[in-house]
């Protein structure tokens, strides 16, 4: 009796503009086109960006357009998720999405409410999951972080092994600093991203990039010069 593998599909995002946030772009339409559902349920998980009632509203209105059900994980607003609530949206959803925000603040909460393992049962069955800066980096081992107010490699979940620096070519210094974590610490393999251009893995490794627009590349960094190669 054979047994089908079952894929495991990451898309992470390296930043988005506030136009991206409001209308589906070519890297929505192909997270969206990773299910062969025509109304895959989409879970929206804002921790990151502590709920923000726009963003949330933003993001719920640029995917039902495309014919997706939106699903909201939120722990600032009240009513607040019971375990079995926030188990039970995870377990709902085809997509789930990360939001961009303060990455330490996030993976704090989500430790405190259990979040870190329902994603990574999530991933174990095959559900899509994806994600911009905070949301992108939080599947790797480590992410390349402002969150405590200085760039720093902070621990991710692991679901992807090696580093990722998102906001790559779009804020200063985070090149050199990234490339001089990765050369101390010898961590590989070290990607980065810049914004309008997400990075696919599937089961692990990096499939394919997905850009907004021509000018933004995926990058792989090494510990040797020339640091920085293009993927």
């Amino acid at each position: 009796m054979s047994m089908t593998k079952t894929n495991k599909n990451i898309v992470v995002i390296g930043g988005e503009s506030t136009e991206d946030m409001k209308c589906m772009t070519p890297i929505d339409e192909y997270i969206r086109s990773l299910t062969d559902k025509a109304h895959p349920t989409i879970l929206y998980i804002s921790t990151a960006n502590g709920d923000d009632p726009l963003k949330v509203s933003d993001f719920i209105g640029k995917y039902e357009s495309a014919g997706c059900v939106v699903t909201q994980l939120t722990f600032f607003t009240p009513p607040f998720p019971r375990s079995e609530h926030i188990s039970s949206l995870i377990d709902q959803a085809e997509i789930i999405y990360i939001a961009g925000g303060n990455t330490r603040a996030m993976l704090a909460i989500w430790r405190e409410f259990g979040v870190i393992n329902l994603l990574k049962e999530a991933w174990a069955k095959g559900k899509i999951l994806c994600g911009v800066s905070a949301g992108a980096i939080c599947w790797f081992d480590y992410g390349h972080s402002d969150s405590g107010g200085a760039f720093a490699l902070i621990s991710g979940m692991g679901l992807i092994s090696g580093a990722l620096c998102p906001h790559f070519s779009s804020e200063a210094e985070r090149e050199a600093s990234f490339i001089e974590f990765i050369r101390l610490k010898g961590i590989q393999p070290a990607y980065a991203v810049d914004d309008n251009i997400a990075l696919h893995f599937k089961n692990g490794k990096y499939h394919k990039s997905i850009r907004n627009n021509a000018s933004c590349n995926g990058y792989a960094i090494s510990m040797v010069s020339p640091h920085v190669k293009a993927l």
